[in-house]
């Protein structure tokens, strides 16, 4: 009877602990299941915190406009307000102070940095001389020309269809411009190390300035494959009148607008059949050589008949590092350019203030630029708990409305340091107290 006792006993406890083991097991599965929800939560909220930033933007662009030339205490500066000139001094480049600034909503909190997408080298625009400024080798310069430009013979180093239809995921060369920057990965010699990170084996023929985090730029802190430029005169921001096509222009056009006698003859020839065509505005200063003539010209002209025109780099925003770049520009032109940014450009034919900017400096450099920018980059990070989320977006003005055209979670696993922010926050503001 003892030993039956005993065994039952023994069973019993095996039971117990069988039991308890089950419970355990249930427990720890439960607390995951939480975990795992409550991390999902909170990854959830932070996209909307990177959204909250999106929308910041969005509502403060959209309220200069509807502002028109009068400037309050919510609206742009008084210099973009009533030129029209898109400058470091606007809104939107004081918004989240470069990511210095915690904005607090609710729960959930994020940092955020608008830059102008005009800021940046468009990719469109790049050739052999600009590509030989960039941190890039020969062999990269040689195979991105290749894989871009028509025509079916390679360079010595680069490579066309014969190449790439040979991989073993055979693809053919674009030969056209490039959509995104991850299309650098299908070019030859191209790798994510040699796109988003600073070049320490090649020698460029410019000395770039280093981050705030002491790194040299990359590839992707130089270039871009979307921007945009309102091809429109100067004016009270949102009242801007279209620029006259020079190949569209009559006299009396010509003529109310204040040019010489002189250069209204070189325009409408004697006889007509002798009119002369000009693609550029270049070409055109180059036979216009009087200052108050071209800054007229600079001012009213074009070229093109687009509403908005792609790749122009904005004078009043872009880098020490981009305008490095740039064919023809001297280190002294580029130092001047960056000083004049305190106080913007009002208007394009203001290159012709800064020293060097004429002859065939100015014919040769005139159309990579402009001092207006209708493209914008909003790079933030939403928190909330233990989750970020990163996001990039860009906004195109269209009509004068900005309008949501990308949105991307941003794969780089440190953000901050990507984009030179500082590891930490300066300031704090809270645009919704937690509930």
């Amino acid at each position: 009877m003892r030993r039956e006792r005993g065994t039952a006993f023994v069973v019993s406890l095996a039971v117990l602990a069988a039991l308890v083991g089950v419970m355990a097991a249930v427990a720890s599965t439960t607390r995951l299941d939480i975990k795992s929800a409550v991390n999902r939560n909170e990854v959830m909220k932070a996209r909307m915190a990177c959204n909250s930033a999106i929308q910041r933007y969005i509502a403060t662009v959209a309220a200069d406009y509807t502002g028109g030339a009068t400037t309050t205490s919510t609206t742009t500066s008084t210099t973009s307000q009533q030129t029209g000139a898109t400058t470091l001094q606007d809104d939107w480049a004081q918004l989240g102070q470069n990511g210095d600034e915690k904005v607090t909503v609710g729960d959930t909190w994020f940092r955020m940095q608008v830059v102008d997408s005009s800021a940046y080298i468009n990719t469109a625009n790049l050739n052999q001389a600009w590509l030989n400024n960039l941190p890039v080798s020969q062999e990269q310069i040689d195979a991105y020309l290749d894989y871009t430009s028509a025509g079916e013979t390679p360079r010595p180093d680069g490579g066309k269809d014969q190449y790439y239809n040979a991989l073993q995921v055979p693809y053919n060369a674009k030969l056209a411009p490039l959509d995104t920057l991850d299309e650098l990965l299908n070019i030859r010699y191209f790798t994510a190390q040699s796109i988003w990170q600073p070049q320490t084996n090649v020698v460029s023929t410019v000395s770039f300035v280093a981050g705030t985090n002491g790194q040299q730029p990359s590839l992707a802190d130089l270039l871009t494959t979307y921007s945009y430029a309102p091809n429109v005169r100067p004016g009270a921001l949102g009242q801007q009148q279209p620029r006259i096509n020079i190949a569209n222009a009559n006299q009396a056009q010509v003529r109310a607008l204040g040019l010489s006698a002189r250069t209204v003859s070189i325009l409408f020839p004697n006889p007509p059949a002798r009119r002369p065509t000009f693609t550029t505005l270049g070409a055109l200063l180059r036979v216009v050589t009087n200052p108050q003539d071209q800054r007229i010209i600079l001012d009213n002209f074009t070229t093109s008949g687009a509403t908005k025109r792609p790749g122009l780099i904005n004078l009043n925003t872009a880098s020490q590092n981009v305008l490095a770049t740039i064919p023809n520009l001297t280190p002294d032109m580029v130092q001047a350019i960056i000083q004049q940014q305190q106080q913007g450009l009002t208007s394009l034919s203001g290159v012709l203030s800064i020293p060097g900017f004429t002859g065939n400096v100015l014919a040769n450099t005139i159309d990579n630029f402009t001092v207006e920018s209708s493209t914008f980059n909003i790079r933030v990070i939403g928190y909330c708990g233990s989750a970020s989320v990163a996001m990039e977006a860009t906004v195109d003005i269209i009509n004068n409305k900005p309008q949501l055209v990308r949105i991307s979670e941003v794969p780089y696993t440190d953000v901050i340091g990507r984009w030179n922010w500082n590891a930490d926050t300066s300031t704090e503001t809270v645009l919704k107290e937690a509930s």
